[in-house]
């Protein structure tokens, strides 16, 4: 689902990333206002005004453009101010021919999206770029109702921010205002009985720089929220009311069904065949005319096209399911960074939808083409999603170690000039199995020797070596990586000498992972998963080859983390065993989750540092 971008949003892009005491935002938001005023039926006018001051060179570069994305078919825009105010407190406005309209965002979307681009004047340090703009939206996305919510971001100065709003009788809106100052006023002589009128003020004098992993803005910012639907079963209900229909089955979907389902052995066979089809034949291409961002086509063009967008995918999987007798659902969700739902019924962080068939109590996901049946890609991993026919709030399976692992067995020998020959086997299971299919999908057709360098050159290791995998779309094939590879001299034969255990074109997720440093200071939510990564490692030494002495065992355990290492000499063959398991029970983690990983990685990077000596 792709999420209606209304002209009101402000969007400055982020700021510069770099040591606290060093951060300086690329701009301050000097004032920022927005205006409201939303009609009984859900239309709604907003007038924007902003003035924005460019704090650095970086920011003279990211700011000196400003974007506003609306639908033309929904809503109307229109640029009422704009220039640029010098330090020395001169104005330049922007010409008319320097603002401009470009279709949608330069994503592969075709809708009826529009950008509207200001190209500001003469930007430099210290210059205020203001903006006035109104909006008007004509058609509501569902009828009669209204919401719209603002997020203030940790990252950005906001020296002044207020949301105005006015609203006529017969609409009810809901307000959650989450330390922000403001609140119900008056009424003013000559309001209609009913009538609301709004302020809300907010003031952010304090920013921060950016942090690795972290969650999405509406999982924990200050914010405004607004909605006139009474709860979130009501707006499951708006959009169940407009997406059901879609779903009608036709008698070409009902001969697919029945052909694709012929001799299935049960429930879950038949949902496995009509959702291995749909991914595998209906591509990705999202197609939006109007309310299409929240409206998928019907099912029959869907198939006759073969491709659509989620909301698409979803349509024509409920149909051929309904087809054979499996009830389905849309679930909407955010494939994004949040992990919680908003207290109101609210469009953010809905972007997404996936199908949900109850009697499996299962979650598929079909625009994941590379994610076999009982697996979803990260993104969809751990959120709350709202249950379009029943408006129930569901939550999808979060990562665990048990299904969402590596395990990878590698065989290494040293040759008498220093050169390693290896093969290795990677079996991979859950959200690593659907990136790893992903992957080698993506290698496909492209010169091998090529693939080989750039994953070779990942630990500064160089040779050749050759890749195979069944068909990374073939979603009821077990999935392996096996690899064949020769590395350069990587050690000096005869010795003495000493080496560290190479990776070669194993997927090395330990040595990945112990690239990894968190921030020094943790302030905000962050991403986290729960998985585990075995490697099972032999290297044979040549005859000529004495080993003198080999690494320690290693046993690390600090909360959810644990790691283990253990090497063993027999005759000339080393066996190395490690494996990383992290079991959290939680998608989300703060800096506690930080300073245990830090532990690990000291731990982990020791090991993986240490070497063979020999003579």
């Amino acid at each position: 689902m792709k999420h209606l971008a209304k002209a009101a949003a402000v969007f400055w892009s982020s700021c510069i990333l770099s040591a606290a005491a060093q951060f300086i935002p690329a701009a301050t938001i000097v004032r920022d206002v927005d205006s409201f005023h939303v009609r009984k039926n859900g239309e709604f006018t907003q007038i924007i005004e902003t003035a924005l001051r460019v704090e650095t060179q970086q920011g003279v570069r990211r700011h000196g453009e400003r974007k506003l994305y609306y639908n033309s078919k929904l809503e109307a825009l229109e640029i009422l101010e704009a220039y640029t105010q010098q330090p020395d407190g001169t104005r330049i406005d922007v010409d008319a021919d320097k603002i401009r309209t470009q279709d949608g965002d330069g994503s592969a979307i075709f809708s009826d999206d529009k950008v509207r681009v200001i190209i500001y004047p003469k930007v430099e340090t210290g210059s205020l770029l203001v903006l006035k703009a109104r909006s008007v939206q004509i058609t509501p996305v569902f009828p009669g109702h209204f919401t719209w919510s603002r997020y203030f971001n940790p990252h950005h100065h906001y020296e002044s921010a207020t949301i105005n709003l006015t609203h006529e009788p017969g609409i009810r809106l809901q307000f959650d205002a989450d330390r922000v100052q403001g609140g119900r006023l008056p009424a003013q002589p000559g309001d209609a009985p009913g009538m609301g009128r709004y302020r809300f003020t907010y003031r952010q004098m304090q920013a921060y720089p950016g942090e690795t992993g972290r969650v999405a803005l509406s999982d924990f910012a200050p914010h405004i929220a607004l909605s006139s639907f009474a709860d979130y079963g009501a707006f499951a209900q708006a959009y169940h009311a407009r997406a059901k229909p879609m779903a009608a089955v036709t008698p070409a979907i009902a001969k697919l069904a029945q052909a694709l389902t012929a001799g299935a052995t049960d429930e879950r066979d038949k949902v496995r065949r009509l959702y291995n089809w749909v991914s595998r034949n209906i591509r990705y291409v999202a197609v939006y005319a109007g309310a299409g961002g929240w409206i998928p086509h019907e099912a029959a063009s869907v198939l006759e096209n073969r491709y659509g967008d989620c909301k698409d995918h979803v349509t024509l999987l409920e149909a051929l399911l309904h087809a054979v007798g499996v009830h389905s659902t849309t679930a909407m969700i955010n494939s994004g960074d949040a992990y919680a739902l908003p207290k109101l019924p609210i469009d953010e962080p809905f972007n997404h939808v996936i199908t949900y068939v109850p009697s499996l109590d299962l979650y598929l996901d079909s625009t994941a083409q590379f994610a076999p049946m009982g697996m979803l890609p990260e993104g969809d991993m751990d959120k709350p999603v709202l249950l379009a026919d029943s408006g129930k709030i569901g939550r999808t399976p979060p990562s665990h170690p048990d299904g969402d692992f590596t395990h990878t067995q590698i065989a290494l020998r040293l040759l008498d000039n220093g050169q390693i020959s290896g093969t290795s086997t990677a079996r991979m299971g859950g959200y690593l199995q659907v990136n790893s299919r992903a992957s080698q999908f993506s290698y496909q057709n492209r010169d091998q020797a090529d693939t080989v360098n750039d994953l070779l050159a990942r630990f500064l290791e160089s040779g050749s070596g050759e890749i195979t995998t069944s068909d990374p779309l073939d979603l009821d094939a077990p999935w392996q990586v096996h690899a064949v590879f020769e590395l350069d001299p990587m050690v000096n034969v005869p010795g003495p000498s000493a080496m560290t255990i190479p990776i070669g074109l194993a997927p090395g997720k330990l040595k990945s992972a112990a690239k990894y440093k968190s921030p020094t200071v943790r302030r905000f939510p962050l991403e986290c998963t729960s998985e585990r990564h075995r490697e099972s490692i032999t290297l044979q030494f040549p005859p000529t080859v004495q080993v003198q002495r080999i690494a320690d065992n290693v046993r690390f355990a600090r909360g959810p983390l644990s790691y283990t290492a253990s090497y063993a000499m027999r005759g000339d063959v080393l066996s190395i065993e490690r494996e990383y398991s992290v079991r959290r029970g939680k998608s989300v983690c703060d800096g506690q989750d930080d300073a245990d990983w830090t532990a690990l990685r000291e731990v982990l990077q020791r090991d993986l540092r240490a070497q063979v000596f020999f003579k």
